[in-house]
């Protein structure tokens, strides 16, 4: 059984928005948090932010990782993840996208548009996944590492989802999905996948599809993962069907040999959009959901086989009803919709307390800020 056992704010700042949080515990028992914060959610000046506590509850924001360069440095930061490595580093992974001002890093000329998306072409502006190292828990961090993807960029876009995995030293995974860029004709190829490395990412390679529709009728957005206590791989996916607005269950994948292949997805009895996977300490798993049907809102389910959840006794984290200032759409496309969204993202680590502590993001009173909700599980 899950309790919600306290709730509170990461941060809240009225002069921008703040989404896509992440909170990891470190060693000496404070904690470490990441998100990133722009004028929207979708808009060309986003960059990385650090924040910190040392008890999960009350948060000092550090300030952005980035250089006096930005927002003058032509990229878009979005979705931080911070990842504990074996060697006691931290990892993070982000994604920054091409900004639409001034010229490209290919020489094209690009319009004012402040969005990375283009509703009408479905293009995404050129991202690139990127790697950044701490040596000194996330005081200071490098600059970042460029995560390379062999696929042909006349037809695909690349951007970091889900968390890293560490199957071993020399064996890293790069969760990511792709999507079209500017320029190309036809819908998009769009899949989960991954790319790995065995130098603790000075390098990349062996793209590996985690889930691919052939028929590119079934979308697998936001593919979010977790190592289970076992070795194996499990991954939980937004799934949803092109040209529509209709999403499908979430599915369910399962990699026994260190992601170097994976099972067909399987539907879980989930009806959610992002969905991230929590192994806890007991056996079980937790997965804490957008839930974007009456009544909307965040939610906290939890499973013994990895397929059926427990959906009569599951906890609601958020209520969008009574909380969140809902976007109107304003556009017929769904993706163009998607980014009006007053809630998202939601995340969590597994504490050995028993405890499941829960990120999100919502827009309440006007102002999007990030959030923390720990729940106990009995």
């Amino acid at each position: 059984m899950l309790t919600l056992t306290d709730a509170g704010i990461i941060d809240h700042n009225p002069s921008h928005g703040a989404y896509m949080p992440t909170i990891v515990p470190l060693s000496d028992g404070s904690f470490i948090a990441s998100q990133h914060v722009g004028s929207s959610l979708g808009a060309n000046d986003c960059a990385i932010e650090i924040l910190r506590s040392s008890d999960g509850k009350t948060w000092r924001n550090e300030g952005s990782i980035h250089g006096a360069e930005h927002p003058h440095d032509g990229f878009s930061y979005r979705g931080p993840r911070i990842s504990v490595v074996a060697d006691g580093r931290l990892v993070m992974t982000a994604t920054r996208f091409e900004t639409t001002t001034g010229v490209s890093k290919i020489g094209t000329a690009q319009s004012d548009a402040a969005q990375l998306f283009d509703p009408d072409s479905e293009a995404l502006q050129r991202p690139e996944m990127l790697l950044y190292y701490s040596n000194d828990q996330g005081r200071t961090w490098s600059e970042p590492r460029i995560v390379p993807v062999d696929l042909p960029p006349d037809k695909y876009t690349c951007n970091g989802a889900g968390s890293l995995t560490q199957f071993a030293p020399d064996r890293w995974m790069y969760p990511l999905e792709t999507w079209k860029p500017e320029g190309y004709q036809g819908p998009p190829d769009q899949k989960a996948a991954a790319v790995f490395s065995a130098d603790q990412g000075q390098t990349w390679g062996e793209f590996t599809p985690i889930a691919d529709d052939e028929s590119g009728r079934i979308l697998w957005w936001d593919l979010m993962n977790a190592l289970l206590p076992d070795g194996r791989a499990y991954t939980l996916l937004w799934s949803h069907l092109y040209g529509t607005s209709e999403d499908l269950v979430n599915h369910w994948t399962l990699s026994h040999d260190q992601g170097r292949t994976w099972s067909e997805p399987q539907p879980t009895n989930l009806r959610g959009q992002v969905c991230t996977p929590i192994p806890l300490a007991d056996g079980r798993l937790a997965a804490i959901y957008n839930f974007r049907h009456d009544p909307h809102g965040i939610r906290v389910a939890l499973t013994e086989d990895l397929a059926t959840f427990d959906t009569e006794r599951e906890l609601v984290v958020f209520d969008a009803g009574t909380e969140a200032t809902l976007g109107e759409p304003s556009h017929q496309n769904f993706l163009a919709e998607h980014m009006l969204i007053a809630f998202g993202k939601p995340g969590a680590s597994s504490l050995a307390t028993a405890t499941c502590w829960s990120t999100s993001w919502c827009t309440t009173q006007g102002v999007t800020h990030t959030r923390w909700a720990p729940q106990s599980v009995d």
